[in-house]
């Protein structure tokens, strides 16, 4: 017979809800995503899935997705929870949910940490890069990973600062980009030592900042292998990593508009990249 979790206090109903927290998927190294299409991204890709919870009753897209997944061998029975409509409402957060929720190992290996000098070696020659500077906004951070992936750059490369990769919203919004599109987080010194090393190894590193100098994108010539740093949705790029960069590069805008959301921004400058 079917077991049903009803309580809101069960430990594993407060378990999933704590992944909500940084500190949280630091200590466990799992992470949540929510709804049947990130589920069938993260069985597609090879994601390591812990726990699927289960609102009953399921809709028939959802058990289908389910037991195909278990008849192929990438399920167990055992990984299943089956919870009642009040407990999904609880651990979802979603305005609609669709009835599934997955608890998952993070892919550290798809997503490194380390200073610079660690990290520039796992950066290949012909690989196109997007840099990006104290991104706090989860949401944008997804939708930036998104336009990565789906535009070729082939990684992007973060400060510390930037909002969590496992945040329920940087996940949900990368719609799976997350999953397969590389990246390195820089512990020390900014974005600052990265960019030298960049630009030691032949590449061009624009800052997309305002400046005097700055030259209009798309008014200048880019060779493969340049490369663009984003900033701040508010404050754009600190001093030190703009003077770290090669130039500056705005994009032109109509006159009275004042600057473009920060996914926005980056989703020009990674086509201009990808371009080169």
């Amino acid at each position: 017979m079917k077991e049903i979790i009803t309580s809101r206090q069960n430990p594993r109903v407060k378990e999933v809800c704590g992944l909500t927290e940084k500190k949280k998927r630091r200590q466990t190294g799992l992470f949540r995503l929510d709804g049947i299409k990130l589920f069938r991204e993260a069985l597609i890709v090879g994601v390591k899935i812990e726990t699927v919870f289960l609102r009953e009753p399921a809709s028939t897209t959802v058990e289908e997705t389910v037991y195909r997944a278990m008849a192929e061998g990438r399920l167990s029975e055992e990984q299943i929870v089956w919870v009642s409509d009040s407990v999904f409402e609880k651990i979802s957060e979603e305005k609609a949910p669709e009835g599934v929720l997955c608890v998952a190992k993070q892919p550290d290996c798809l997503h490194r940490r380390g200073n610079a000098t660690e990290l520039i070696g796992e950066i290949g020659a012909s690989e196109r890069l997007l840099l990006a500077e104290s991104l706090r906004d989860a949401g944008n951070l997804g939708t930036i990973l998104r336009s990565c992936a789906a535009l070729g750059i082939d990684r992007l490369i973060l400060s510390d600062d930037c909002a969590d990769l496992y945040h329920p919203k940087t996940v949900r919004s990368a719609m799976g980009a997350l999953f397969r599109l590389p990246t390195l987080t820089v512990t020390e010194n900014g974005l600052s030592d990265m960019i030298r090393l960049l630009r030691e190894d032949g590449r061009k590193v624009y800052a997309a900042a305002l400046r005097e100098d700055a030259k209009e994108i798309g008014s200048f010539v880019l060779s493969a292998g340049d490369c663009f740093v984003i900033g701040n949705e508010g404050h754009g790029l600190c001093a030190e990593t703009i003077d770290a960069c090669d130039g500056t590069a705005i994009i032109p805008m109509r006159e009275g508009n004042e600057s473009l959301n920060a996914a926005a921004a980056a989703a020009i400058c990674i086509w201009e990249t990808v371009r080169a």
